[in-house]
């Protein structure tokens, strides 16, 4: 029922002016004032200007995206082929944009391009950046990027794993400008996360991206390699690439345990409400004492698959589990509030207590997860993957 709203167009319009004051953090808002600011009406007229620098995959998604809610998009391209990879590009976002219910039109004409860095920012009131992941390319691009653009405008970098500080570095103008706005496919889905030093800049990103764009929007507390989304990805890649490459599963069977594990993150809402809520019973001992146990036979777990890959299951490979368990009962031993692992795991945990407690805990939030796992369970309009 919510899908509407989020994603409608807000009254408001964004100003790059140097001198602008957002009218509201709506990232500080209530979910009903979120909802109420994304109205449903047109921009004023002429509309403004997005420019769009690094036309691939991810840009050509900016680009449709921007174009759907009613903004002129200008890329930058170098050639006339990269021109037709663009429009390509972003008449593939535009279809997926369509079948979401963003995109009304039957095709983007919003969208144009020019050859030049300056071109593309004359008259912008935001910057995409979305050049591949090289430090020095981004660096290079985001300094002419700078030096083009009056001060005030915003320079957004969907850079994946590096920090905005490292690229505006070779800024003159105004590094402070430059951003990260990150999101995950913006044809696909509609979250992004956003850093800047300046909570003006943060003010105004949101803005722009929540109230106009209707994206989930994520502001970080500080830079960090991955930001959010990316450092979790990196994370699970890499558990599943050596789960995978080391025997214990195929692939098919890890996205099987992925897609289950991401069915009960999206039915509780992340990972908070399961972690506090279905795992720990309610209670931060509970989900701690299980943590513990899970992060203190790690070495145990590791060395003792290690053991048996390379000595199989004879005498000398069980005589060496007999060893790893000998080096590892001191620390088992260790109970309640004596264990180390404990006070680590309840100060790393303890953020999601609250945010259990923030979503109402208890059976009822139990019960809301379940009706949620159901309706998933039973969503039998999913069309398969395979032919």
């Amino acid at each position: 029922p919510a899908i509407g709203t989020a994603f409608s167009r807000s009254r408001r319009r964004f100003n790059a002016r140097a001198d602008h004051e957002p009218t509201t953090a709506v990232a500080a808002m209530p979910p009903a004032a979120r909802s109420a600011a994304r109205t449903s009406s047109l921009y004023a007229s002429p509309p403004d200007r997005i420019a769009i620098i690094g036309t691939g995959v991810i840009g050509a998604s900016w680009a449709a995206l921007f174009a759907a809610r009613g903004f002129d998009v200008v890329g930058m391209v170098r050639n006339e082929h990269e021109a037709k990879l663009f429009a390509a590009a972003a008449s593939e976002a535009w279809v997926r944009l369509r079948a979401r219910g963003i995109a009304r039109e039957a095709a983007p004409t919003r969208i144009r391009h020019v050859f030049s860095i300056e071109e593309c920012c004359a008259g912008a009131v935001y910057v995409q950046e979305s050049v591949p992941e090289n430090l020095r390319l981004k660096q290079q691009v985001v300094a002419q990027i700078d030096a083009a653009c009056p001060r005030g405008v915003l320079i957004g970098t969907s850079s994946s794993f590096l920090s905005a500080s490292l690229i505006s570095l070779s800024c003159a103008v105004d590094p402070s400008r430059v951003v990260t706005v990150h999101p995950s496919l913006p044809a696909w889905d509609n979250f992004v996360e956003v850093f800047s030093s300046e909570p003006s800049h943060v003010a105004r990103l949101v803005d722009l991206l929540d109230c106009q764009l209707g994206m989930d929007v994520v502001p970080l507390g500080r830079e960090s390699h991955g930001h959010v989304l990316n450092a979790m990805l990196l994370s699970l890649a890499t558990t599943s690439a050596l789960l995978i490459r080391s025997g214990v599963c195929s692939a098919a069977e890890a996205d099987r345990a992925a897609s289950h594990m991401g069915k009960l993150m999206y039915a509780g809402g992340g990972g908070s409400a399961n972690y506090v809520g279905l795992i720990g019973g309610g209670k931060l001992d509970g989900v701690v004492a299980i943590a513990t146990d899970g992060y203190t036979n790690v070495p145990l777990g590791m060395l003792g698959s290690a053991v048996t890959a390379v000595f199989g299951h004879g005498l000398l490979g069980r005589a060496l589990l007999w060893l790893l368990q000998l080096l590892h009962a001191p620390l088992s031993l260790l109970e309640g509030w004596l264990h180390p692992m404990r006070a680590i795991q309840t100060y790393f945990l303890s953020p999601c207590l609250d945010e259990y407690r923030r979503l109402g805990g208890g059976d009822a939030l139990c019960h809301r997860i379940l009706q949620r796992v159901i309706a998933l369970d039973s969503a039998d309009n999913l069309p398969p993957l395979s032919d």
